[in-house]
């Protein structure tokens, strides 16, 4: 059975330091820690988002906003940043959370808040063929989407974005591709191609960049060292 090896904050924060200064690498910390590199990433990026304080322990529970969650989840979707670089971005403690936010978002769970608690309303799950037929009969009933959205249990919005889908794409327009990042979509129209191949390109960058960086820390070491 593997022991996980414990990091006082004061060392998580001194390695960050020294390798965002260029006097270590992340393999050299992994060596030293016994840390896989995937933790030693996020020590880094919370470092980024924070800065020490973000290592030291406190009560307070940080709150995000309803909008902020959706924004990121979305970003996230649609192949604009990793789960790191996004937790940077919006200063975001942990990539879990923003995992969890998707899961949430992927159970067409609606991120509202009462009293200054979470409290998630579940929306109506539909089948393909249902928001077919919804969509088809608001278009029948002359986009009465309030009426259609009271008459299925479903909101205006999903009535009025699956009407707009059905009425470009057809039946394959309100297929369901929630949780599904872009770059793993099968576009159906050459604007989707378009985007899907965009996601792809952005995200090999992203893993280029990554690479290239390591390569140059290690490089700085390997000459410091010489």
């Amino acid at each position: 059975m593997t022991v996980k090896t414990k990091v006082a904050p004061e060392e998580k924060i001194k390695f960050v330091e020294k390798y965002l200064s260029g006097a270590i690498s992340q393999r050299e910390i992994g060596r030293i820690t016994g840390i896989a590199i995937s933790s030693i990433q996020k020590w880094i990026c919370k470092y980024k988002a924070e800065g020490a304080a973000a290592f030291l322990p406190t009560n307070k529970h940080r709150n995000y906003s309803p909008e902020l969650k959706e924004k990121v989840v979305k970003e996230y979707l649609s192949g604009n940043g990793s789960l790191l670089t996004l937790c940077e971005k919006y200063k975001i403690r942990s990539t879990v959370q923003i995992l969890r936010w998707v899961e949430m978002y992927n159970r067409y769970e609606d991120f509202k808040r009462r009293g200054g608690h979470r409290n998630m309303t579940q929306v109506r799950k539909t089948t393909q063929e249902e928001r077919a037929k919804i969509a088809k009969e608001c278009l029948d009933a002359g986009r009465n989407y309030g009426e259609i959205a009271d008459k299925y249990q479903v909101s205006y919005q999903q009535v009025y974005t699956w009407t707009k889908k059905f009425a470009e794409l057809g039946v394959s327009g309100v297929q369901d591709r929630r949780g599904q990042r872009t770059s793993k979509q099968e576009p159906r129209t050459e604007e989707e191609k378009l985007k899907v191949q965009v996601a792809q390109l952005e995200h090999e960058n992203y893993l280029l960049k990554m690479e290239r960086d390591f390569l140059k820390k290690l490089d700085a070491l390997e000459r410091r060292r010489d």
